[in-house]
């Protein structure tokens, strides 16, 4: 991991990392924080900051209300000055400029742009969805679903780009439709035979030879399905396998089968399939 955060003090809120970027919900205030952004960073406010004060590449201060939905962008390189004088709840991503250049390229078929941040106190209401979705993440605490983690920050950096950047004046590449026989039998495989592994959207989109925009939404119109819940449904039908037909330590079945933890594990069973790995590993004789 290339810690995309360390400027933001670990203090202030749980952090996560991903192949396609980094985010952090961090609750603070009153404060004030300045730095060189090591990173792209995009942040939206989950609750209203009066007399919020703000310095982008500038010794001249802004002062302006930010309401909850405020989007606020650093691109990276930038020198960063923000001071608030109430307690705040934000979420924060950190997307690596290679990661970013390579998403656009993908998306927009060029690898150069520019970010345009928007006026002090600018609302972008999509922006807010996305980011409570990952709030609602981070509030569930561990276990987290990583792959789902992944799919938001790749979905929110690909927003970022069509509505912040220079970008936003070129044609999206937009196929329709579901993912081909190949492409689907090739998924399949690279799931099962990675399933230990940390999947990510931008490598089962590039085993289907797609944008990571379009293997979502094609993913989803084959499957009915997000790509996280099908992956989890794949670790759990490997880990029940796994437990009820081998005397493995059931620590071991859940790095096989690619969670965290034994823990891990059994709190995702008992969500999903009303059972634990001790309780079918008990049974297992009487079937």
């Amino acid at each position: 991991m290339r810690d995309l955060l360390k400027s933001i003090p670990d203090a202030w809120g749980p952090k996560f990392e991903a192949e396609s970027g980094a985010v952090t919900r961090t609750r603070t205030g009153p404060n004030e924080i300045g730095f060189r952004a090591p990173t792209h960073m995009a942040l939206v406010l989950l609750t209203p900051q009066p007399d919020r004060e703000v310095a982008l590449n500038s010794d001249r201060k802004s002062v302006f209300m930010a309401p909850v939905g405020t989007v606020e962008i650093v691109p990276a390189d930038s020198e960063l000055f923000a001071r608030w004088r109430t307690a705040k709840e934000n979420l924060l991503l950190a997307l690596a400029p290679d990661k970013l250049s390579a998403l656009a390229g993908l998306e927009f078929q060029t690898e150069d742009f520019e970010f345009r941040p928007p006026e002090g106190g600018h609302v972008d209401e999509k922006a807010l969805l996305l980011a409570s979705l990952i709030r609602e993440e981070f509030q569930k605490g561990e276990p987290s679903n990583r792959l789902y983690f992944d799919s938001l920050i790749t979905v929110f950096s690909t927003y970022l780009l069509r509505n912040y950047s220079t970008l936003g004046s070129r044609p999206q590449h937009q196929s329709q439709g579901g993912l081909s026989a190949k492409a689907w039998r090739d998924i399949q495989d690279y799931i099962r035979a990675n399933l230990a592994d940390e999947l990510s959207v931008e490598r089962l989109a590039m085993v289907a030879g797609l944008s990571p925009s379009h293997f979502l939404r094609a993913f989803r119109q084959t499957t009915g399905q997000p790509p996280h819940q099908y992956v989890l449904a794949t670790r759990l039908e490997m880990a029940e396998q796994l437990v009820v037909s081998t005397d493995l330590p059931l620590s071991m079945v859940a790095r096989l089968a690619g969670f965290s933890n034994h823990s891990h594990m059994t709190a995702s069973m008992r969500q999903h399939k009303s059972t634990t790995p001790s309780t079918l590993r008990r049974t297992r004789g009487n079937r």
